[in-house]
C-alpha cells in the first residue's frame, strides 16, 4: 500500500521542480533555472523536453558546460540540430579531440542549412593537426554559400599556417569592404604581420584600412606571432550569428556567438559579437556589462563604447547615455567621435539647441577646413539637420548649400535639399534637378527614389511617380512619408482600396497632427468626400 504513495510524492515532487525551473526560465531567471534543469536531468537523462530545456536555458545563462551536456543528450537521442553539432565540435575543439571534432562536423553536413559550414571547421581540424593542404577553391555556382562566408576564412587559414605572401594578397582584396568580419580579418592580419617575419608597414595599412570600416580607437598593432587557430574558428562563429541575426534567427545567432566567446574569451571581436547577439535575444544588462569589459587600450574600445551608448538610447535610458559621454570627454575632451555620440544622445533627450551648438562647434573649429570634403559634408548634414529641427530653416538650408559647394555629389545632401523644397515652397524646378541628381548617383536609397517619385507627382506625372513610390515602400517598410505619398498617387490614380492599405499602414504608430491627417485620407481620401 505504500509504494503507490512513495510513486506518486517523487511524481509531484519532479512536476514541482520542473514548474519552479520553467517559472524562473520565463521570468529570465536563467541561471536558476539551468539549476533545476540539471538536478531534473539527473533524474530523467533520457527527456527530450529536458534536453531543449536545459540547452535554451543555459545557452542564454553562458552556462556552456550545461549546454554541452544538453546537447550531448540531444545527440544521444537523434534529436541533435545544427547548433548542437556546433556546440560539440566547439567542445572537442577545446580538449584536442581532434577525431570527436571531426565527428561532430561530419554530423553538421547533415543539419540543413549550417550544413556548408562543416568543411570550413574539418579544415582547421587539419591545420590543428599540422597537416593542411590549401583550402580548395569553391565554386559559387555550386555552393555559393560557402563561397561567400569562406572569403575571410581563407585569409585566416593563411595566416595560421604562415602563408603570408598569400594572406597578403586576399587582405588587399578584402581591405576596400565593410563589415564587422572584415575588420576582424584585417585586425587579425595586422598583428599577424606586424612581427618580425611579417611587414609592419603593410600592417600599420591594414589598421588604417580596419578603422575607416568602423569606429575604431586609432593605434599601432600589437607585435604579432602566427594566428591562433582559435581565433581564426571563433571569427568564423562570430561571422555566421551575426548573419543568422540579420535573418531573424536571434536564438541561433545567440548560441554561435557563445561559442565563438567561448572559443576565443580575451578577444574584444568575439565580446563585440555576443553584445549584438545578446541585445537581439534582449539581454540588454548582459551586453552593457560585457562591452564595459573591454580595454581602452583595445582598438576597438570606442566600437565598444558607441555601441553602449546606441544600446541605452535605445533602451530609453538617455540620462544614463549622457553620463557615460560626459565621462568619456572628460577622459578624451578632443574627441570628435565622442561629442558626435553625445550629441544623438541629447538628440534624444529633446535638447535641439545642445545639439545645434555642438555641430556648429564642429564646423567651425581651426581643423574643419582641413577635414576631406566629404567629412565636412556629414557633419554639415548633421548641423543641418538639427537646425532644421529647431525650426530654423533658413540657417538650414545656408548648410545643405554649403555642404554641396564643398561635396557637389553628395546624394544625401542633394536630396535633403531638394526635397524640403518640393515641400517648402521653394523653386520647384531647383528641387527637381536636385533630387533627379541624388537619384543618378545613388538609385538604390528608398528615401531618394520617394523623393524623386514625389516630384514627379508634384508635377503631375502619375505614370513616373507610381512605380517609383512602390518600389521606394517595397524597400522601406513602413515608413510614414514613404507610404503616404504612395496613397496619395494610389488615390490619384483612382486605385482608392490601394490608397487607404497605404495610408493605413503610414498610420501605424502615427500621433499627433500626423495621425489625425492620415485618419482623414483613410475616412474620406484626398477630395474630400466618402466613396
Amino acid at each position: 500500500m505504500a509504494l503507490p504513495i512513495v510513486a506518486q510524492a517523487k511524481t509531484e515532487s519532479f512536476a514541482d521542480q520542473y514548474v519552479a525551473a520553467r517559472v524562473a526560465e520565463i521570468g529570465e531567471q536563467d541561471r536558476l533555472a539551468v539549476q533545476g534543469y540539471l538536478k531534473l536531468q539527473a533524474r530523467i537523462p533520457e527527456s527530450d523536453i529536458l534536453a531543449d530545456r536545459l540547452f535554451d536555458a543555459s545557452i542564454r545563462a553562458g552556462d556552456m558546460p550545461a549546454a554541452v551536456r544538453a546537447a550531448r543528450a540531444r545527440s544521444l537521442a537523434k534529436q541533435g540540430t545544427a547548433e548542437t553539432a556546433l556546440l560539440l565540435f566547439a567542445d572537442a575543439w577545446r580538449q584536442r579531440n581532434h577525431d570527436m571534432a571531426d565527428l561532430a562536423a561530419d554530423e553538421l553536413a547533415s543539419r540543413g542549412s549550417l550544413a556548408f559550414m562543416s568543411p570550413v571547421l574539418k579544415q582547421w581540424v587539419l591545420i590543428r593537426r599540422g597537416d593542411a593542404p590549401e583550402f580548395a577553391e569553391v565554386d559559387p555556382a555550386v555552393n555559393g554559400v560557402l563561397a561567400y562566408y569562406s572569403t575571410d576564412q581563407r585569409i585566416y587559414f593563411d595566416l595560421a599556417t604562415g602563408r603570408l605572401a598569400k594572406a597578403k594578397l586576399g587582405l588587399r582584396s578584402i581591405a576596400s569592404q565593410s563589415g564587422d568580419y572584415v575588420r576582424n580579418v584585417l585586425l587579425a592580419g595586422a598583428e599577424t604581420l606586424s612581427g618580425p617575419k611579417g611587414d609592419p608597414v603593410f600592417a600599420q595599412a591594414l589598421m588604417r584600412a580596419a578603422a575607416g570600416s568602423s569606429a575604431m580607437t586609432p593605434s599601432a598593432p600589437k607585435t604579432g606571432t602566427a594566428l591562433s587557430p582559435d581565433i581564426g574558428l571563433a571569427a568564423f562563429y562570430a561571422r555566421i550569428s551575426a548573419a543568422l541575426a540579420e535573418q531573424n534567427q536571434p536564438e541561433e545567432g545567440l548560441v554561435l556567438a557563445r561559442i565563438a566567446t567561448w572559443l576565443a574569451p580575451d578577444r574584444a571581436e568575439m565580446k563585440l559579437a555576443l553584445t549584438h547577439a545578446l541585445h537581439a535575444n534582449g539581454l540588454l544588462s548582459e551586453a552593457l556589462q560585457l562591452l564595459a569589459t573591454v580595454p581602452v587600450e583595445s582598438p576597438l574600445y570606442f566600437s565598444a563604447f558607441e555601441k553602449r551608448v546606441d544600446y541605452l538610447i535605445g533602451a530609453g535610458q538617455v540620462e544614463n547615455a549622457l553620463s557615460l559621454t560626459k565621462s568619456e570627454m572628460d577622459r578624451n575632451p578632443k574627441s570628435v567621435a565622442t561629442q558626435l555620440l553625445r550629441a544623438r544622445a541629447l538628440q534624444a533627450q529633446g535638447s535641439t539647441a545642445e545639439v545645434v551648438s555642438i555641430y556648429r562647434s564642429m564646423t567651425q573649429s581651426d581643423d574643419f577646413a582641413a577635414l576631406p570634403p566629404r567629412q565636412q559634408a556629414s557633419y554639415r548634414l548633421l548641423l543641418a539637420s538639427a537646425l532644421d529641427q529647431a525650426n530654423d530653416w533658413p540657417a538650414a538650408k545656408v548648410e545643405l548649400e554649403k555642404l554641396l559647394i564643398a561635396d557637389p555629389n553628395n546624394a544625401q545632401g542633394l536630396n535633403y535639399l531638394g526635397y524640403a523644397l518640393l515641400e517648402r515652397g521653394g523653386d520647384k524646378a531647383k528641387a527637381f534637378t536636385l533630387v533627379k541628381r541624388a537619384y543618378e548617383i545613388n538609385p538604390d536609397s528608398s528615401a531618394i527614389i520617394d523623393s524623386l517619385g514625389w516630384a514627379y507627382y508634384l508635377q503631375g506625372n502619375t505614370a513616373l511617380a507610381l512605380p517609383l513610390l512602390e518600389k521606394a515602400a517595397k524597400a522601406a517598410g513602413p515608413d510614414i512619408a514613404i507610404n503616404e505619398h504612395l496613397g496619395d498617387v494610389y488615390w490619384a490614380v483612382g486605385r482608392r482600396r490601394d490608397a487607404r492599405y497605404a495610408w493605413r499602414i503610414a498610420s501605424y504608430g502615427t500621433e499627433g497632427e500626423t495621425a489625425e491627417r492620415l485618419s482623414r485620407k483613410i475616412d474620406i481620401g484626398l477630395n474630400g468626400r466618402k466613396p
